[in-house]
């Protein structure tokens, strides 16, 4: 009797087949630290930048199939059984990325896992500086605004609806840009940088006492002009009440001020001496001329200054002289006779 063949299950057949499947493509897997795998076809020239954002909650198949599309890698299938094989699944970062088309795996996958380095850039904002000297410093140090981008972000109408400090019949910013080294990144426009300026003014000044000022019926937009006069004039910290004293007494009589910073303002020479000649200047902020504070504050100035424009002094001074021009230390006086004495001096 013939024996007959035994039949080939067609399940066996197909098993077979998935198993030399997985083998092969496993073995491509482990060979492809740093090579893409032979056996699959690039049909994207190598070597291309190419722009790839990955979204917050896109899931390991998402990034694979994307890359794959982009021409980063050859295949998504076996890129995300690499990223699974180095236990790197839940470190994959969301973010911009610029990859280059064609390149290996390991290459990949340690780009979208680490995280991008910022870059900051600091603005040392001196105390003292004007509005035009800080527009100047933020176009020197920041290299992503230009002049007129700062400029149109200095128009205080874009801020008088936020910062109730600016309510006040205030005519510029000139005196609320807060003096400070400031850290900034890429992202930033010139208005975001005024704006940072504007509000680290409203958190160093809202816990001052203003009680006083106001007994007075000095308003806060004339104590930051008095605060602004004495950062431009005192040079010696322990100066900075007295000069306040000085400004507060002389308002109190009505005389002038006669304070030379503010010429320096009209006249934007902040080096060299004043000359009687700058004191003929026709500017409301001469102060030689015109009684009262001038229009605005004539710099923006520090905490210190302002707290001493808040807390003047407890003395009769009327006038101050520089008797040491290195140190520039003042002598103060309270007639006339005593300052006519001290400036011969």
């Amino acid at each position: 009797m013939l024996k007959r063949k035994n039949k080939r299950n067609p399940y066996f057949i197909i098993l077979i087949f998935l198993v030399l499947a997985v083998a092969s493509v496993s073995a491509g897997v482990l060979s492809c630290s740093g090579v893409q795998t032979a056996s699959t076809e690039i049909t994207v020239e190598k070597g291309i930048e190419v722009e790839v954002e990955i979204e917050e909650g896109w899931t390991l198949n998402r990034i694979s199939q994307v890359l794959e599309e982009k021409g980063i890698i050859d295949s998504a299938f076996v890129f995300k059984l690499y990223v699974q094989q180095k236990g790197k699944e839940k470190n994959l970062l969301p973010g911009k990325y610029s990859l280059l088309t064609g390149s290996d795996y390991d290459t990949v996958l340690a780009r979208i896992t680490t995280p991008e380095k910022v870059v900051t850039y600091k603005i040392a904002i001196p105390e003292g500086y004007t509005v035009s000297q800080i527009k100047e410093r933020i176009v020197q140090e920041v290299p992503f605004v230009d002049g007129d981008e700062v400029e149109s972000a200095l128009n205080i109408e874009n801020y008088v609806d936020v910062y109730q400090f600016l309510d006040n019949g205030t005519a510029s910013l000139e005196g609320f840009l807060f003096p400070k080294t400031y850290e900034i990144t890429a992202d930033y426009s010139a208005a975001n940088i005024i704006e940072m300026l504007l509000t680290q003014f409203q958190f160093e000044t809202q816990s001052l006492d203003w009680e006083n000022a106001a007994k007075s019926n000095i308003s806060k937009y004339d104590i930051i002009k008095i605060a602004s006069l004495i950062e431009r004039e005192a040079y010696i910290p322990e100066e900075r009440e007295l000069i306040s004293a000085v400004i507060h007494n002389r308002l109190e009589m009505d005389w002038p001020l006669q304070i030379d910073a503010t010429i320096r303002y009209a006249l934007n020479k902040w080096d060299g001496i004043v000359t009687y000649d700058d004191l003929e200047i026709d500017s409301p902020y001469n102060t030689y001329k015109f009684t009262g504070l001038p229009p605005t504050p004539i710099c923006n100035p520090g905490l210190e200054c302002i707290k001493a424009a808040l807390n003047p002094a407890d003395a009769g001074y009327l006038f101050y002289v520089v008797i040491d021009e290195n140190t520039h230390e003042h002598k103060f006086s309270t007639t006339l006779e005593e300052h006519e004495k001290a400036k011969n001096q």
